[in-house]
């Protein structure tokens, strides 16, 4: 069921209906029901999978609050179990494809069999919440979970199941066991969250997308500028459809009553890697800093043990997002910019220092948030491309026949978009409306709270025009191949 569908338009209404008048002890029962059902509509088959996963990790974790040794057996079992679950859905393949052509290579004539199995949705980012619940009862951070409903609605939580936020015990799992119930502050926030997250989602990632898929699935037929220019689009698409996802799931967790931490904060304002990472699917990259780069040592085995560190948990974060290696090289390009960015920033303080640059400039700021863009979205195509031969084809092409002037002219014409004049036309001011409030956002302006401040009649006009605006949006994408997210295959 997709958050920009017609039955979550039913299901959702229901839901909240039901929900607020419910008695609060039959509350969370009803949720965790309702999630299930939720999670069913994608793919029944998936339902045992995700059960699975709640019943090892709630015995592994209640198993080790009763234990004084053997713990640790206990939690590592746990995140195997988890993990191997995980890995026969989405690498089997993968690894099969791998090791026959390392065999054939080697003129050895066994033949791994290659599975394809059906992928369940959502069974990474439930997984690693399961899995990160575990390392987190086992340190200690977490009691571990008694009611196996409220655990099950923790792992389960339908906002959430899909595409994340990878959200955390002590924030969401301690909410549904103190339960406060939505307020009308709660029913207005979640509201305006959702549109915004239907306006990036519908006006700016759909329409956008139909320009990206026709470079992408033809790039041979373009030049490097138009492959260039799609490049750029698919920055704009990819996170205007994931945070788009995470403000619908973030505003409708909120119109529940639960209080989900931001998943994106202005991404394309960083001034390098790092503090790319810092804004980017915040969710993930705290994950994965928590549970793979600290374990592994973190920064404090030296320097070389860092950037080692920093490559593995890019690495394995390429991997998680699919099983292939172009994948992999998204990730290790990030480790590449992170390794880079190590080494030389001494020299770079240095030539500062002596230039007398003041980082705090607005034309500093620019050309370090413009070339951090650049290096970002360089990766993206690797992401998008499908795979390292074809994107290897589209960097030589880049460099080796850019032709600025066919950006301009009747190449949009030959894309055959399927979509209205109308529609084309309204991505560029949309997308102006994106950086604008990225930009007041990241100057501390809210629109939520200042919207708060005006007068009631003023607000339901806001409300009524944006909900209006976002309908016209989805009848005229009717018909588009890109109404799933982006997020929803990982």
């Amino acid at each position: 069921m997709l958050f920009n569908s017609l039955n979550f338009v039913v299901f959702f209404p229901f839901v909240i209906a039901i929900y607020r008048f419910l008695p609060c002890r039959f509350r969370r029962a009803f949720l965790m029901i309702a999630s299930l059902f939720f999670y069913g509509c994608f793919d029944i088959r998936s339902i045992p999978v995700l059960l699975g996963i709640i019943l090892i990790t709630y015995s592994a974790a209640n198993a080790m609050d009763r234990m004084e040794t053997g713990r640790k057996a206990v939690m590592l079992a746990a995140v195997v179990l988890c993990l191997v679950t995980l890995g026969s859905f989405k690498y089997l393949s993968f690894i099969a494809n791998n090791l026959n052509a390392v065999l054939s290579r080697i003129h050895i004539s066994f033949v791994m069999p290659s599975l394809s199995l059906i992928i369940p949705a959502g069974i990474s980012f439930y997984t690693f919440k399961a899995v990160g619940y575990v390392a987190d009862v086992y340190r200690g951070k977490q009691k571990a979970e008694k009611n196996l409903v409220n655990y099950a609605l923790f792992i389960s939580f339908f906002p959430q199941i899909v595409a994340g936020p990878i959200d955390r015990a002590d924030n969401l799992l301690r909410q549904i066991n103190e339960p406060e119930g939505p307020d009308a502050e709660d029913f207005r926030t979640g509201i305006l969250l959702m549109l915004w997250g239907y306006f990036e989602k519908l006006v700016i990632a759909d329409r956008i997308s139909c320009i990206v898929d026709a470079v992408y699935n033809n790039h041979t037929s373009y030049s490097g500028a138009v492959i260039a220019y799609a490049t750029i689009c698919y920055g704009i698409q990819i996170y205007a459809d994931f945070a788009g996802y995470s403000c619908i799931s973030i505003g409708a967790s909120r119109m529940l009553g639960f209080k989900i931490n931001d998943n994106f904060r202005q991404p394309y304002l960083a001034v390098d890697i790092k503090d790319f990472w810092s804004r980017w699917h915040i969710s993930m990259s705290t994950w994965f800093r928590d549970y793979v780069y600290i374990p592994l040592g973190g920064n404090r085995k030296g320097r070389t043990r860092k950037y080692v560190n920093n490559m593995i948990t890019f690495l394995l974060s390429g991997l998680w997002h699919g099983s292939s290696w172009n994948f992999v090289a998204w990730g290790g390009l990030h480790g590449i910019y992170h390794l880079i960015s190590g080494l030389t920033s001494d020299f770079r303080n240095r030539i500062s220092s002596q230039l007398k640059l003041d980082d705090n400039t607005f034309g500093r700021r620019l050309f370090k948030t413009l070339a951090t863009f650049i290096m970002v979205d360089y990766a993206w195509m690797f992401f998008r491309a499908g795979s390292l031969s074809t994107a290897a084809d589209m960097t030589k092409r880049i460099i080796t026949d850019f032709k600025l002037y066919t950006v301009s002219g009747d190449w949009m014409d030959a894309l055959s978009l399927p979509l209205p004049e109308a529609a084309l036309q309204s991505m560029l001011p949309a997308v102006i409306v994106l950086l604008m409030v990225d930009i007041l956002h990241e100057r501390g302006f809210g629109f939520i709270k200042w919207l708060d401040k005006q007068g009631l009649i003023f607000r339901w006009i806001c409300y009524m025009g944006a909900s209006l605006y976002i309908i016209l949006a989805a009848i005229q994408n009717l018909g588009l191949s890109s109404a799933d997210f982006i997020y929803f295959r990982f």
